[in-house]
């Protein structure tokens, strides 16, 4: 006749040790040694109280908790937006205003060439026209001194004003309106023809400049 394993284990652990007992009946009561000890059967499992039929089927040990890892929850970015907040500037009031540049060409005697101060004094002139915002008038009166014919300083005045129209086109700058006056408005001083002040063109600019208010 043959036993199964768990039944035979049990029967010889009663027989090698008669002072095992166990605690309260029941059907989960495990079979201890004296010492406190749980019996086991030969499989290794648990000696329960109820019967033997119960070998095999119910453990002793205590079930294996596998403690789940823990992940932590995502932290949601926060994401904050720093806007600096501008305030509008006041809108700046745009002027426009005029302004005259007048300049006075001198020449040598009977002569309508452009000396180099002549050329200087106009590169400054030119200069300002051109960083105006609109130029509006561009003005040329020639002159001469009282000595000589009359006729003859006419012309002169008037080769003098040619002078100064064509040294500005060279330059970009148009004359709107030209004059020869000839001898008829000299320079004078302490009740005496300045000869040098009288040889001369006159140069007036007109111009628009913008400015912020």
């Amino acid at each position: 006749m043959k036993f199964n394993n768990a039944v035979l284990g049990l029967a010889m652990a009663l027989i090698v040790t008669p002072s095992w007992g166990h605690g309260e009946h029941g059907s989960n009561t495990v079979w201890k040694t004296a010492d406190g000890h749980a019996v086991l059967s030969t499989n290794g499992e648990c000696v329960r109280a109820t019967d033997f039929a119960s070998l095999g089927r119910n453990s002793c040990h205590a079930p294996e908790v596998v403690e789940a890892p823990v992940v932590a929850a995502p932290v949601a970015a926060v994401v904050v937006e720093m806007v600096e907040k501008v305030e509008p500037a006041a809108a700046a009031k745009v002027i426009l205003s005029v302004e005259n540049h007048e300049t006075s060409i001198r020449f040598n005697t009977d002569s309508a060439a452009l000396s180099v101060d002549a050329t200087q004094a106009l590169n400054k002139s030119i200069a300002h026209a051109q960083g105006a915002e609109h130029v509006l008038a561009v003005q040329i009166v020639g002159h001469a001194d009282t000595t000589g014919d009359e006729n003859y300083n006419l012309n002169l005045s008037q080769r003098r004003v040619d002078a100064v129209v064509d040294y500005l086109a060279a330059r970009g700058l148009k004359t709107s309106s030209r004059f020869a006056q000839g001898e008829a408005n000299p320079i004078i001083e302490n009740g005496k023809e300045n000869l040098a002040a009288s040889r001369r063109a006159e140069l007036l600019i007109k111009v628009q400049v913008k400015t912020m208010n």
